[in-house]
Order: C-alpha cells, then sequence, then structure tokens
C-alpha cells in the first residue's frame, strides 16, 4: 500500500497511479521538452547554413544522418550504447546549467554536479523504474549496465562534494547551488520518470530556449525561428508517432513508448549536442551573456 495526500491506496490503485504518472511525464518530455530540440533548425541558419538550399539540405542530411546511425548503433550494442547516451546526457544537461563565466576548471565541476545529478542521481535514487526503463532500451539484462552506472556515481560524489564546498567560498555559485539542492530534493523523493521530466521540461528546456532566443534575437527574425522550431517539432512528433506504431504491436504500450522517446532522445541528442556545446553555444554564449538580463532568475548572472 501507499499513502498520497492522507489516502491510502491499494497496491493495484498504486500501480494504476503510477502509470499515469509514467504516461503524463512521457508526453511532458514529448510535448513540452522536445521542442527546444527542434530550435536547432533556427540554430543552423543563424549559423549561416540558410544561405542556400543546397548548405541547408546538407545540414539536414548530416543531422539526419547521425541521428540514423545513433539508431543503428544502438540496436546492435544496446547496452554501451545507453551507457553512452547516460554520459552524453550529464556532459549535456551539466554543460547547459554552467554558468559560462567561470574558469575552466570550475566550470567542468559544476558540469558534472549538475549533469550527474540528473542522470546518475535519478538512476540511483529509484533503481527499480530506473531498471525497468532501462531493460525495455536494452532489450533485456541490465547487470552491467548498473556496474557502469555504480562507478560513474563513485566518481561523481566527490566531483559533486567539491561543487558544494566551492559553493560555499564562492558567492556566484549561490543561485546554482540553491538550484543544485532543489533539484537533489526532487530526485531522492520523486519518481525516476517524474523526476526527469520535471528537470527536462521546466529547468533544461526553458533555460536552453531563453538562451538561443536571446542569441537569435539579432539574427533571425522571431517569426521565422517560431515556425522553423514548429516545423521541426512537428516532424519529431509524426517520425516518433510512425514508429510507435510499428513498434506497438510486438512490444506493448509502455515499452515501445519508452523506446520511441529515449532512443529517440538519443537520436537527437548526438546531432543536438555537436551543435549546441561543439559549435553554437562556444561562438555565442559571451555575446549572449553580455546581452543577458540581469533580472532572469532562470539565468543566472555574476555581479
Amino acid at each position: 500500500m501507499a499513502i498520497y495526500q492522507g489516502v491510502i491506496v491499494t497496491p493495484m490503485e498504486d500501480d494504476h497511479m503510477m502509470d499515469m504518472m509514467t504516461v503524463i511525464a512521457l508526453l511532458a518530455v514529448v510535448i513540452i521538452g522536445l521542442p527546444h530540440g527542434a530550435m536547432d533548425g533556427a540554430v543552423a541558419i543563424s549559423m549561416g547554413y540558410g544561405q542556400s538550399i543546397w548548405r541547408m539540405a546538407s545540414f539536414l542530411a548530416i543531422y539526419i544522418g547521425i541521428a540514423i546511425m545513433v539508431v543503428g548503433v544502438w540496436l546492435w550494442l544496446p547496452p554501451y550504447s545507453l551507457f553512452a547516451f547516460l554520459l552524453l546526457s550529464i556532459w549535456h544537461f551539466g554543460r547547459g546549467d554552467s554558468l559560462s563565466y567561470l574558469p575552466p576548471l570550475p566550470r567542468y565541476i559544476q558540469t558534472i554536479s549538475h549533469g550527474g545529478l540528473v542522470v546518475l542521481g535519478i538512476s540511483q535514487c529509484d533503481k527499480p523504474m530506473a531498471d525497468q526503463v532501462f531493460q525495455w532500451l536494452v532489450f533485456g539484462d541490465t547487470a552491467m549496465l548498473w556496474v557502469w552506472i555504480d562507478v560513474a556515481t563513485w566518481i561523481w560524489i566527490p566531483v559533486a562534494a567539491i561543487y558544494i564546498c566551492l559553493g560555499l567560498m564562492d558567492n556566484r555559485l549561490y543561485g546554482r547551488i540553491a538550484e543544485w539542492l532543489v533539484l537533489a530534493v526532487m530526485v531522492y523523493t520523486l519518481p525516476a520518470l517524474v523526476a526527469f521530466a520535471v528537470y527536462f521540461c521546466l529547468i533544461h528546456t526553458i533555460r536552453h530556449m531563453y538562451r538561443v532566443m536571446m542569441m537569435l534575437r539579432h539574427m533571425l527574425a522571431p517569426r521565422m525561428a517560431v515556425g522553423l522550431t514548429m516545423l521541426f517539432t512537428l516532424a519529431s512528433w509524426a517520425g516518433g508517432a510512425l514508429v510507435y506504431m510499428a513498434l506497438l504491436p510486438s512490444q506493448g504500450a509502455m515499452p515501445a513508448s519508452m523506446m520511441v522517446v529515449f532512443i529517440g532522445l538519443a537520436a537527437l541528442t548526438v546531432p543536438h549536442s555537436l551543435l549546441i556545446d561543439s559549435l553554437f553555444r562556444p561562438r555565442f554564449e559571451y555575446d549572449a551573456q553580455e546581452q543577458n538580463t540581469s533580472h532572469n532568475p532562470i539565468e543566472g548572472r555574476h555581479v
């Protein structure tokens, strides 16, 4: 039995409630979170790929080609691919949460601390749910995967401890440390998929979209940026729906949903991370920081 808001529910009701929470979490990831990656079309145009049809077609071919390659490697080596995706997610989430004006070493520590909390913390704090999802994603046993996750967690813990110590000594980190502690409580108390959805939709997505819009506002008309984002979003939804319908008869609703959402996220995250973390952000983040509004509570600013 479990207790929700003072009401005792039976195991069957508990399972139903968890199923509903899982469905809502997945829908939030797809409907709210996915469009932040769909801004990559607008980002590409701002970087000059829209100067001709050939350049834009080349960008799309490379982007889609990388995504297809990720799916192919995943089907060939599922456990290795999932662990690589988790490591990439640590870097991508953490880099998005890090403060660009920090020196390189403190920023690396902040990156690993924030990204590790989201990826490793969620996995470790709700192992039953995480393991069920991982089994669906690797199509079987996850014993070796958990060995790798445990090793990564033991590496992450001292880095996070150093980060907390740095935060106590550097007032520039107070805002992010407070955010990290709130996230830690959320990760510990919420079911894994719910915690991930809250972070992905309300922190990572909003922060990323705000930053990108600030960077693009002098390079691309807002209407074009929004239109491209919607176009890429609808294309992603349509592709995901087709794959889901193909998997549904053989896998069932929940496994098919997990495969489409998370293997799909992996396929899109690799080209997205290459574009944003390797090309776009290093080129524009300094200017964006200078133009940033000092009152934005999500972005944070050195004062």
